[in-house]
């Protein structure tokens, strides 16, 4: 009796701490509603304005609520300023500056984070006066590889969610399935790639390098952020999941994968674009139930390869089972996937125009592989190895290796979409608001590549008057003019740590290409670059140094 009382006791002191954390849980991500990846709309005073007396504050205005992370100031002197104090005030960033009265160009460069975690940076050019020059000042280091790192952690740590809650629920709904030790190994994976990422994510933010891991900085800034949150959640669903396999008593378990289940939702749900469109009462629901339905079916698909090893008898049963559920599964993830699409895109075009539609394409075409294999393993094999048939278990066994690795790549891809806006953030952006710098005197500089020919000419303009740049486009075999239908200019100043600047360039009726480029600080050395789209699948970039007169 005292030992059952104790049961009891134990199972009701268990059911109400995950009621306690799952509360916990929503009420954090009900605190935390935003929109997610931000654009800038608007800046006060505006881009290239010529002011007659200097201003007191800088206002950004974005689409979305943002929060502050760096800000540096480079008046006509040359010097690198940190202005201050930053408020932050909803959509709306305001900075101090300092009470600076020197006659000629400045430049704001900015970097503020997003709600969904993603950093985000530009900069602001306006003179007072007139325009002037800056010295050099020391080149910062560019850290290709964060860019992967952070990439591989993302796919990695899907990979140890999914299948840990997958295996959960797996078992929760085969009863008699053993145990699943192996998800144990695989949730310690997990929780030192929670780490990881919570490094990453501060290193992100801050543009920092990688000795910035041992600045405390650099994880104050990660926890700043919405990503922090979702990890936080991972992390008990990660917990859930543990107890899922590390117990007997039917009650526990149940308890347990609903729990593993929900925070997995809510983790996923928290941060993202996908989780930040509005209505995102709806967006977040289909997130939510797109990872669920994801764990509930790639996730089983270790669990139920291993029993094909068992006895017969627990296979039929779990196999039984899974292919009775398993059609409402993918129903419903067919149904929040295509909710989340029509949510992020804004026209069918988007889908072959941006980056992220084309991550999307690849990754509708892996998922229609996948459940081309699910219908064989369904029609071919399943009957045979419910029957205990050899040949169509190895079949069965062999088409479900196949599942995992496919199941891996659309995970490989959708991490990509951490580095890929969606199209509704993208056309959020005013195009015509960024700008560059370029040198105070008349250039030519000419890019080339295997495919394209650049000749770029500046006219420099004046602190009442944009400076001119034309485009000049051929082939470098025959000469020929290359038919472009869209040109970007991108310029970055890595001496002064300047956030990219970009200008859309227009095209003329003589053929060449023309972009407006306002006054900026003479800055040393500014490295340009032309993305030149040549048709909707095609897109050729060149890149150079634009030299600044000494």
């Amino acid at each position: 009796m005292l030992l059952a009382t104790a049961s009891l006791h134990a199972r009701s002191q268990f059911m109400r701490s995950a009621m306690g954390i799952l509360l916990c849980g929503w009420l954090l991500v009900c605190a935390q509603m935003a929109y997610g990846h931000a654009a800038f709309v608007a800046s006060d005073p505006v881009e290239g304005a010529t002011l007659s007396r200097a201003p007191a504050v800088v206002s950004l205005s974005f689409n979305e609520p943002v929060g502050p992370i760096a800000f540096t100031l480079i008046p006509p002197t040359g010097e690198r300023l940190t202005p201050g104090p930053v408020h932050s005030t909803d959509k709306n960033i305001i900075i101090t500056l300092p009470p600076l009265t020197a006659q000629g160009s400045y430049l704001l460069s900015w970097r503020v984070v997003s709600a969904d975690g993603h950093p985000i940076g530009g900069a602001l050019s306006y003179a007072l006066g007139a325009s002037s020059s800056t010295p050099h000042t020391q080149v910062q280091q560019v850290h290709a590889l964060r860019d992967v790192a952070i990439w591989l952690s993302r796919l990695l740590l899907y990979l140890c969610l999914i299948t840990s809650t997958g295996a959960a629920i797996f078992r929760a709904s085969s009863p008699g399935a053993p145990r699943q030790d192996w998800v144990r190994r695989v949730i310690s994976v997990g929780l030192v790639l929670l780490l990881i990422s919570l490094a990453l994510q501060g290193l992100d933010v801050l543009d920092a390098p990688w000795r910035g891991l041992v600045h405390a900085d650099t994880w104050r800034a990660a926890f700043d952020t919405r990503y922090a949150g979702t990890l936080g959640f991972a992390a008990m669903a990660l917990a859930a999941a543990y107890r899922a396999q590390d117990t007997n008593r039917r009650g526990v378990l149940l308890l347990a994968t609903i729990a593993s289940t929900l925070l997995l939702g809510v983790a996923l749900a928290n941060s993202g674009h996908a989780s930040t469109a509005p209505p995102q009462s709806l967006a977040r629901a289909a997130v939510a139930l797109h990872i669920i339905a994801i764990a509930a079916w790639l996730g089983a698909l270790i669990p139920l390869a291993r029993l094909l090893h068992a006895n017969a008898q627990t296979l039929s049963g779990a196999l039984a089972r899974f292919s009775r559920w398993i059609t409402p599964v993918v129903g419903l993830l067919l149904l929040s996937g295509a909710t989340l699409i029509w949510l992020q895109l804004d026209a069918p075009s988007d889908l072959w125009r941006t980056d992220y539609g084309r991550v999307l394409m690849a990754k509708l075409s892996l998922v229609a592989l996948l459940l081309a294999l699910a219908a064989v393993n369904r029609y071919r094999y399943t009957q045979g190895a419910l029957g205990g048939e050899p040949t169509a278990r190895r079949g069965l066994r062999r088409m479900i290796g196949i599942e995992i690795i496919v199941a891996a790549c659309i995970l490989g891809l959708v991490s990509l979409w951490r580095f890929t806006p969606p199209p509704r953030s993208l056309h959020a952006t005013d195009t015509s608001r960024t700008t560059s710098a370029i040198p105070s005197a008349p250039t030519e500089v000419i890019l080339m590549n295997p495919k394209a020919h650049a000749m770029l000419h500046y006219q420099p303009g004046t602190p009442h008057q944009p400076g001119d740049l034309r485009i000049t486009l051929s082939t470098r075999a025959a000469g020929s003019t290359i038919t472009a239908q869209a040109i970007t200019v991108n310029l970055s100043n890595p001496q002064l740590g300047i956030e990219a600047l970009h200008r859309e360039a227009h095209r003329l009726a003589d053929g060449t290409w023309q972009a407006a480029i306002p006054p900026l600080p003479k800055t040393g050395r500014w490295q340009i670059g032309l993305d030149i789209r040549v048709d909707d699948f095609d897109q050729i970039t060149v890149e150079g140094v634009l030299a600044q007169p000494e």
